[in-house]
């Protein structure tokens, strides 16, 4: 597995690279920081330097995150690419066949006031492939739960599979939970469906279902997120669904991301 990491050098993003250093070790897997700048500059004849002065800087201090992931043993390197943070790690992800992405959100109080618009959202908004948005504080070692919001609406395999190959070496139980916000037996017996087929399919791993009546979806999940500090958040991106059902002013959701809570969004 390959893991790309994508860090400003700041403490939030220094925090996402521990989380992804201790899931690395459970994966086996391999780490790529990445350092992405847009050099601003008056004239032509200053871009040379300008750009000379910031990957020389970059790279000092890359070298310096790496060192002592490098000294326990891990595989790690690091790329410094100029251009837009989204459009860099897109285009790293596409050349490199990355598996994941792992990188800190900012600020503390929810999506809406500290996601929307930044480099996080629009990371996970254009992703080709599954991201772990980690909060500030948050550490891989507190994770006691790992929490799998579904819609049960299009449900795919692909998803659940996804879903086990990235996180079942983590030995923790699954929550299965869906918010009722209507009664609906087709639902009902979907989530029974859903029930017996994730147990038949990978006995190994320990489930646990949750349906919880809301009158609306955001509530309910905000509610439950209060209670369970120590959990990973999954959510499923099926095409434009996620992010209508996430972002849509008209849905009122003003839940998502909980910044006490890692999101891993499986695309």
């Amino acid at each position: 597995m390959k893991i790309l990491v994508p860090t400003d050098l700041s403490d939030n993003a220094k925090n996402a690279f521990e989380f992804a250093k201790a899931y690395a070790r459970q994966q086996d897997a391999s780490i790529t920081l990445l350092y992405a700048y847009y050099a601003v500059y008056d004239f032509a004849a200053q871009a040379a330097e300008i750009i000379q002065a910031i990957e020389s800087d970059a790279k000092k201090a890359l070298k310096k995150e790496i060192g002592t992931g490098r000294e326990e043993g891990l595989q790690i390197d690091y790329k410094i690419v100029q251009g837009t943070v989204s459009t860099a790690i897109n285009a790293t992800v596409y050349n490199g066949d990355y598996d994941l992405v792992i990188m800190g959100t900012q600020g503390a109080s929810g999506i809406k006031k500290t996601l929307i618009g930044s480099n996080t959202a629009t990371v996970v908004k254009e992703s080709e492939v599954a991201v772990i948005a980690v909060p500030a504080g948050s550490t891989f070692e507190s994770i006691r739960e790992i929490t799998v919001a579904i819609e049960l609406s299009n449900e795919n395999e692909v998803f659940f599979k996804r879903l086990i190959e990235l996180t079942e070496t983590w030995n923790l139980p699954y929550q299965v939970i869906h918010v009722d916000t209507k009664s609906d037996f087709n639902k009902t017996l979907s989530f029974k469906g859903l029930e017996a087929f994730l147990n038949e399919t990978y006995p190994d791993c320990e489930f646990h279902f949750l349906r919880i009546p809301a009158k609306e979806t955001d509530k309910g999940l905000d509610d439950y997120l209060k209670d369970v500090s120590d959990c990973l958040l999954v959510m499923f991106s099926k095409n434009k669904t996620f992010f209508e059902f996430l972002f849509n002013r008209s849905h009122s959701v003003k839940m998502a991301y909980h910044t006490h809570v890692p999101l891993l969004v499986i695309k």
